[in-house]
């Protein structure tokens, strides 16, 4: 890490230990000064209004007396390229020196303290005033609990006597046998103790606090080479036992690409620490950004000891500091930082910049390198008001992980899939009741409006979330019907680890998952060409009644696959196992499932079922969402098959692999926080421009899903996704690469998702008609999650099932199709032959 401390010449000779060694010598005669609450070391806080120096005046001096009414804060202060090695005195309220010497000469704080060596070191004076500091347990607006398992993650525990602790989850860590959740040990409470994670599902068990932890050590023994007196360093890092570490991922939202970990001990700490950016992400706050103001933070005494912090954190300086002498700018306030309860244990990171290789006039490039615990004062949630001073104190990670013999975790789980572009077909769900032109019945209005958040969650309460199945003990939760056929139905998400016999952890299928059943359902490879006649998506555009069979698709993908299995062999590894599956893998039934769910909300309809009317229309949000995304009907689904790269590991990998996910997910995420996707869909809803056609059967459905892949396709061709991508590889933040896509197909991507939202509501209201819902289904008030969840739970209740179980006859009611015997899945006659 030496990038990130190179030496400087700009600093006067005084070291890192002599300012510990001046504060150890001097410490009692600083702290009996009158309102002073704190010591630190850093570097010389000017207040922002004083003049720079310049070439022509290098030694400016301020006019005495000018600014000694003024307090120097946090705030109004900041570090500068000239600044120079101090001891921090901090006081609780700030009084004019004059005045306070005329009172009491012995109250004012010494400028400077000599060295026995001759040398001076300055004192620089801050005034930290008590603010309020927000905190309780209440969940709203202010605290969106994240689902993802994760750092930043809200950890809970009831550690007895009435005290329960909301905290952050830090990071995960190991000792060579297992993992630990790394956080704050007076969050945990005593050993063994249940500890739960905060979601929209509630608390839910994760682990148990473990035994082992660190409180409070002698300063000397961990910085040997550092002068102590009686002087304790407070660490308190605690550790959760998790029992599924397969849940948890390392990755921090916002922070990309994670760095190395900031190797912090006596002789590797600097005063260049101070004024480094760092940034965090916490359970609470949210995304946390601060610089760190001081070094060895003295925050109490008792008993004869004093207490100490490794760093001290506090609002970041708008002024750079790598301005230029002759540069000054005025800077607005900043916003106080002020970690709010259940913050703490967050996570830390320094905020390193490279400059760009293409020259000054492009932004550096960042990455972030974990260096820090973040932790505060104990609190409860007593419901009471609390104070707590303007900034905020951490622990050095390197330093804790050294002491508990431990490694820190940096890529845990970076291979495991991801679920692609939830957030899209959330918004889809949110936004097709406002398709006016579509929707004319007043009472299925009603129906959808009071089922909404059944229906589809709000990205806005819930982005970066994924929800689960399941809980901690393998109990069902309600998932939002449009991320069911993702997030239950399929076995690759939703699934349980079990501990086997060979003392392994294996999977199996969680509460609802159907298995390999599902998967086909939410794509459809159609552009390639069969039997010289043209792309296929084409023939069942203009042929819709001779192609748009399932024994035609059958035949399609027969016909393919001495190319798929090509392709697969691309993918082997060392091991001779492919990469992929071959065959049914490669099967699509998309529209098949379309006209499934259509035929079954007609007949929920006609019986006068809204649970079962709404669980269909539900799910079907989910399929009509992989519709109009463009590399859902594409063989390059993920990039190029026939474009593979060898990994530095060795394993073989699709050149563009990860352009799916990164198109999907973060570019359509990256839309609706900055690009105003919401906004310009609500637009584009209502625009009858996007022409749908008249739907009166689930056969119609079908055609209509074709035409909505081909307009998609013709919007926005797999090809350019992948083209662009491939441009991105340079990019090594993930949010840039988010960008970078956005910019490029933002506007496209809308009108795809528009023409997904109005073609679902022309369904929704075709099948209500058809089905004569305004005299069959009169209850528009909610249905209860608990009974919508026992229907999809239900594997024959819109069964899913392979390509060659939809029947081939298009006019047939197929709310009847049934699934097959287990047994039959593979066998049946149907199935297309194997070349033996």
């Amino acid at each position: 890490m030496e990038q990130l401390f190179s030496s400087s010449n700009s600093y006067p000779s005084l070291s890192l230990k002599d300012l510990l060694e001046t504060r150890a010598l001097f410490h009692y005669d600083i702290l009996k000064k009158k309102n002073v609450v704190g010591t630190a070391v850093g570097l010389y806080r000017i207040r922002k209004g004083d003049p720079w120096p310049s070439k022509e005046h290098p030694h400016l001096k301020i006019p005495k007396g000018l600014y000694r009414k003024e307090p120097r804060t946090l705030f109004n202060s900041e570090v500068r390229p000239y600044s120079w090695p101090c001891i921090y005195a901090f006081v609780s309220s700030w009084e004019d020196e004059q005045e306070l010497a005329q009172s009491n000469p012995a109250d004012v704080v010494q400028p400077s303290y000599a060295l026995p060596d001759g040398r001076s070191v300055p004192v620089c004076v801050i005034e930290a005033p008590l603010q309020p500091y927000a905190y309780d347990l209440k969940i709203d607006h202010n605290f969106t609990p994240r689902n993802v398992r994760g750092p930043g993650a809200a950890l809970y525990t009831d550690g007895g006597q009435g005290m329960a602790r909301l905290a952050t989850a830090s990071c995960i860590v190991r000792d060579g046998s297992r993992a630990y959740v790394l956080t704050n040990r007076h969050a945990l409470g005593p050993a063994g103790s249940d500890v739960f994670t905060v979601g929209r599902n509630g608390l839910q068990l994760i682990g148990r606090s473990a035994a082992v932890g660190l409180d409070r050590l002698d300063f000397d023994a961990i910085y040997p080479n550092f002068i102590s007196k009686r002087q304790r360093l407070l660490m308190d890092i605690g550790l959760v036992e998790v029992n599924n570490l397969l849940e948890w991922q390392t990755a921090i939202p916002g922070v990309d690409p994670m760095g190395d970990l900031v190797d912090l001990y006596d002789n590797a700490l600097s005063l260049q620490l101070v004024g480094k950016k760092v940034v965090g992400q916490s359970a609470v706050s949210g995304f946390l950004r601060g610089e760190v103001h001081g070094l060895f933070y003295r925050y109490k005494a008792l008993g004869g000891f004093e207490y100490i912090s490794d760093f001290l954190i506090g609002p970041t300086s708008p002024t750079p500091y790598s301005e230029t002498l002759d540069a000054a700018e005025s800077e607005p306030r900043p916003v106080s930082f002020a970690p709010h309860h259940g913050d703490s244990g967050t996570l830390l990171l320094l905020e390193h910049e490279t400059p760009n290789a293409k020259g000054e006039e492009e932004p550096p490039t960042k990455s972030y390198h974990p260096f820090a615990v973040l932790w505060g004062r104990e609190e409860f949630f007593d419901g009471s008001s609390k104070q707590a001073y303007p900034f905020a104190l951490a622990t050095s990670l390197s330093t804790a992980l050294d002491q508990l013999n431990l490694d820190f975790v940096r890529d845990l789980n970076a291979d495991l899939p991801t679920i692609w572009g939830w957030v899209g077909h959330y918004m889809i769900g949110r936004r097709f009741p406002l398709a006016a032109s579509l929707l004319h019945s007043s009472n299925l209005k009603k129906l959808i409006e009071s089922n909404l958040e059944s229906l589809a969650i709000d990205p806005a309460l819930d982005l970066g979330n994924d929800p689960k199945a399941h809980d901690e003990n393998g109990s069902p939760t309600f998932v939002a019907l449009a991320d069911v056929p993702d997030n239950v139905w399929k076995s690759n998400v939703n699934f349980i680890s079990v501990d086997g016999t060979d003392g392994k952890s294996h999977r199996q299928r969680g509460p609802g998952a159907r298995g390999h059943e599902e998967n086909e359902n939410h794509f459809a490879d159609l552009d390639l060409d069969y039997e010289g006649k043209g792309l296929f998506l084409e023939l069942n555009l203009r042929d819709p009644k001779t192609y748009l069979l399932p024994k035609v698709w059958l035949a399609y993908f027969a016909s393919l696959q001495p190319q798929f299995t090509a392709w697969d062999q691309l993918l082997v590894s060392e091991t001779g196992k492919p990469a992929y599956g071959t065959g049914g893998n490669h099967w699509g039934a998309l529209p098949f499932r379309v006209h499934q769910l259509y035929d079954t909300m007609r007949e929920a309809t006609r019986q006068g079922d809204r649970t079962l009317f709404l669980v269909a229309g539900g799910v079907l949000i989910h399929y009509i969402g992989d519709a109009c995304q463009p590399l859902h009907a594409s063989y390059m689904s993920n990039g190029d098959p026939a474009r593979v790269v060898t990994k530095s590991s060795g394993a073989k990998a699709l050149e563009a692999e990860g352009v799916h996910s990164g198109y999907e997910d973060d570019m359509v995420a990256y839309g609706y926080q900055h690009g105003d996707l919401a906004g310009e869909l609500d637009k584009q809803t209502n625009n009858d421009g996007l022409g749908i056609r008249t739907i009166a059967n689930g056969y119609d459905a079908s055609v209509a899903v074709i035409e909505l892949i081909a307009q998609t396709r013709a919007t926005l061709a797999p090809q350019a996704i992948i083209d662009k991508w491939m441009s991105l590889q340079a990019l090594r933040s993930r949010q840039a690469r988010a960008q970078a896509m956005w910019e490029a197909f933002g506007d496209a991507t809308v009108i795809c998702m528009a023409r997904g939202t109005r073609l679902l509501a022309a369904l929704w209201e075709s099948a209500w008609a058809n089905g004569n819902g305004e005299k069959n289904i009169t209850d528009v008030t909610p249905v209860p999650q608990e009974d919508l969840m026992k229907q999809y739970l239900n594997p024959d209740v819109v069964p899913s099932v392979h390509l060659d179980n939809y029947p081939d006859d298009p006019d047939c009611n197929w709310s009847q199709l049934k699934r097959p015997v287990a047994t039959q899945h593979r066998n049946s006659d149907r199935r297309v032959p194997s070349d033996s």
